[in-house]
């Protein structure tokens, strides 16, 4: 992968919540010192904050509230605002309001689940076996992808992709590179979505992933024939 991709896998992992306590602690004294991968974890927590605005409330499940609360209460509060210093900040001082802020959400994405931002969307009870952050063309994060062992997947638009009335989306992976890609299933808007799994192998680190643009009903030869919307590679979850 380049830096680019394994920046912005990086800063969705953060901001999904997929971190251990070591890595998140790891991401957070980064953002203290890399500019850009700071910006790119707000401008993540940004899109994904934006699915809220379109969505129904639901049920919460009970205790969850709760636990959110245990999990903000152990992140420092922001400091009093002073007069720079010319001294470095030490390590063991308050963090600024925004890396509270997305720890907050972090915590809000890893409790709730991404099935909770999309009322079509199917909710399946495991947990993801890996995350996909897929990017467009422009370099800019187009979709997120949840995929479970049963090799169904989810998935979560970030770009509003326009589908002309003679195309449809098409979803494929890569995990044998002598099978080449196959497909997943097609998507005929841009929509929060889960397609069914298909009997292949269980999703695995670096696998690819993309959307394609297709004449309906799908690619005529059984593989990308047409333009990418967005690709990506599988980031497997800790456990």
């Amino acid at each position: 992968m380049t830096d680019d991709s394994e920046r912005l896998a990086r800063a969705g992992d953060y901001v999904l919540g997929l971190m251990d306590d070591a890595a998140r602690a790891e991401a957070e004294r980064d953002m203290e010192h890399d500019a850009l991968f700071r910006e790119t974890v707000r401008r993540f927590a940004e899109r994904m904050s934006s699915l809220d605005e379109t969505v129904a409330p639901a049920a919460v499940p009970a205790g969850m509230w709760d636990s959110i609360r245990a999990r903000i209460d152990t992140i420092p509060q922001e400091a009093p605002h002073t007069a720079p210093s010319a001294h470095p900040i030490a390590a063991n001082q308050n963090r600024p309001t925004f890396w509270r802020n997305a720890a907050i959400a972090a915590s809000l994405f890893a409790a709730l689940g991404l099935g909770y931002l999309g009322g079509r969307a199917t909710v399946s009870p495991a947990e993801p076996v890996v995350l996909v952050v897929l990017q467009t063309q422009q370099n800019t994060t187009g979709a997120v992808f949840e995929a479970f062992a049963d090799n169904s997947v989810r998935i979560v638009p970030l770009e509003d992709f326009q589908v002309p009335d003679d195309k449809i989306m098409q979803v494929w992976t890569l995990y044998d590179p002598s099978v080449g890609p196959v497909s997943l299933g097609t998507l005929p808007r841009t929509e929060v979505a889960t397609l069914q799994g298909q009997p292949f192998p269980t999703p695995a680190d670096g696998q690819l992933y993309e959307i394609t643009l297709e004449p309906k009903p799908g690619s005529p030869t059984g593989k990308p024939t047409g333009p990418i919307l967005v690709k990506g590679f599988a980031r497997r979850t800790p456990r």
